[in-house]
């Protein structure tokens, strides 16, 4: 009986050790977007729910030390946190007996934006999970105004569409530098946003000059700078990597609209050297017909006279018509012509 009493208590003792030791997995969600200035959640849990009050709770980014926020032995741990972080991150322990355990970061700033792990170690058993932070432009912003610009009392409409617009950066704006270049800027962008130009026809225009800057707020300023085309409108567009988008179209000449002297100048510019060439190449050709044809002329001369010769040479030597036939057939071909001449002649 002691016996059947043992072996149970080993076998109790076995399971509830596996039971402690059951594996888990950390899940979460692949993306989060906050604004800049707000607070976010970043969630994370484990599966199956289990209790984690006794587990380590590890947040970091990059490096798994320092790290963003450390749960362990049943309280919070500052001791090596990332300076950034500093009294802006609270682990949210509502729900920690079952398995699910936010953090909190306060206060977002573009630094923030990036990949976090949550990383959970039982002492026997450890998962962790990644969850990028995307963080964009705050709501309302306020459009900036040169100061040179008279300040305009807005309708109604104009400024819901400006509240409208203020989510994702200001709208962009082109104006003309000279008679022949075009501006197109926009600020308060997050992410960093690119720009691009296309015509009426929507052909893609490449731009001479573009710089991205950051202002005092870590938000971006876009401009590009492009040469004026000959097309009759021209669209810029300004977008980030969330698939946010601005765009602001211009009319700069009317359809039909006679071309601009630059335009036209431009034409000349190119096809007076093109004319020049083609004119020079003509007289080297002309040229070296001449001397081509100079040359074949003495060469002919050469000829005819060496052909002169060899055949008064022939004449020389024929004496009778049936002699002459016999002395053709054995001359060289050279004197062909002058043989079958003379003896035409013979047979006359």
């Amino acid at each position: 009986m002691a016996h059947i009493i043992l072996i149970g208590l080993c076998i109790f003792l076995t399971q509830y050790k596996e039971s402690l030791s059951i594996r888990f997995k950390v899940t979460s969600v692949p993306s989060v977007v906050a604004a800049f200035g707000s607070d976010v959640v970043l969630p994370c849990r484990l599966t199956p729910e289990m209790n984690v009050e006794k587990m380590e709770i590890r947040w970091f980014k990059p490096m798994y030390q320092p790290y963003v926020h450390l749960y362990i032995n049943g309280k919070d741990d500052y001791l090596i946190q990332m300076p950034q972080f500093t009294n802006r991150t609270e682990l949210i322990k509502e729900n920690i007996t079952r398995g699910v355990f936010p953090l909190m970061i306060r206060n977002i700033t573009v630094q923030d934006s990036g990949k976090y792990y949550c990383f959970v170690d039982s002492g026997d058993h450890e998962s962790r999970t990644t969850i990028e932070l995307n963080v964009t432009a705050p709501f309302h912003l306020k459009i900036r105004i040169p100061r040179e610009a008279p300040v305009k009392q807005k309708s109604q409409e104009q400024r819901s569409e400006s509240k409208k617009d203020g989510a994702v950066g200001t709208r962009p704006n082109i104006s003309k530098v000279n008679n022949d270049t075009l501006l197109c800027e926009s600020c308060d962008w997050l992410p960093k946003p690119y720009l691009t130009w296309t015509d009426n026809e929507g052909k893609q225009i490449m731009s001479s000059v573009e710089r991205v800057l950051r202002d005092e707020k870590s938000l971006y300023c876009i401009t590009s700078i492009i040469n004026l085309p000959s097309t009759s409108n021209i669209t810029c567009t300004v977008s980030n990597s969330l698939n946010q988008s601005k765009e602001f179209s211009m009319q700069i000449r009317e359809k039909g609209q006679p071309q601009t002297c630059r335009d036209l100048y431009s034409r000349y510019i190119i096809f007076w050297p093109c004319l020049a060439v083609t004119l020079g190449c003509i007289c080297l050709l002309l040229k070296s017909h001449r001397e081509h044809q100079k040359e074949y002329g003495q060469l002919q001369k050469k000829y005819d006279a060496l052909l002169g010769s060899l055949c008064k040479s022939c004449n020389n030597n024929w004496t009778h018509p049936a002699e002459k036939a016999a002395q053709i057939a054995s001359l060289s071909r050279s004197c062909c012509k002058c043989h079958i001449l003379d003896g035409m002649n013979w047979a006359g």
